[in-house]
């Protein structure tokens, strides 16, 4: 499946060229934006939108620092030409003994992987809206090749700590991990009485030039 996102007319089907595919500007000079698809539109209809979670797997507990090198919850890459650009990082409590408060952080070192990482467990790793096998999938307790620069992404929606609570972040592009590259992920809360998270990502898959 061709991973190419065509320019398509607007849904009123005004020919190309007419005077409302012109860029106007505000009052200020500012570009004028607005938009009738729905945000991730063209991604889905292009087919390369895909996701990861922990499926059957065990969910994994919190840190109570934050982390060097070692991350409890990786996305990995194993394509060889296309980078995964990250739109959702999510994490779920599954024990109800989870930490009060918890942050969901992530981080992407700046070189790839020294060698292929293994999917964890029985988690899951499929094409939200077409029939290609993903070229990422979530790797567990890996090993990163620098320490990244860790970064606070989002917070428990509630400080419950029940079972459900959540934290979820729509990066939206900010995490671009190239081919071989592995994106850190983990949960920073205080550590209790084994609390358990799952986490699930989505992203799109893409040829991405570095210029």
């Amino acid at each position: 499946m061709s991973d190419t996102i065509n320019e398509v007319t607007p849904f009123n089907h005004f020919p190309a060229g007419t005077p409302e595919d012109k860029s106007r500007t505000s009052q200020r000079r500012s570009r004028a934006v607005f938009q009738v698809e729905p945000k991730y539109f063209e991604l889905a209809r292009a087919g390369v939108l895909y996701g990861a979670n922990n499926g059957a797997a065990a969910g994994l507990a919190d840190v109570e620092a934050v982390p060097t090198t070692t991350a409890t919850y990786g996305l990995y890459n194993n394509h060889a030409t296309k980078s995964l650009v990250v739109l959702k990082i999510a994490i779920t409590t599954t024990t109800i003994t989870a930490s009060p408060e918890f942050a969901l952080i992530a981080g992407l070192p700046g070189t790839p992987q020294d060698s292929a990482e293994t999917k964890y467990a029985t988690s899951l790793a499929l094409a939200i809206n077409g029939s290609d096998t993903p070229g990422g999938f979530l790797t567990d307790a890996v090993t990163l090749t620098s320490t990244p620069l860790w970064m606070t992404i989002a917070k428990a929606e509630s400080a419950s700590g029940l079972l459900g609570t959540s934290a979820i972040a729509w990066t939206d592009g900010l995490f671009i991990v190239r081919p071989k590259f592995c994106l850190g992920i983990d949960i920073l809360g205080s550590v209790g009485s084994t609390p358990l998270y799952d986490v699930d990502i989505l992203w799109a898959e893409m040829l991405v030039n570095s210029d």
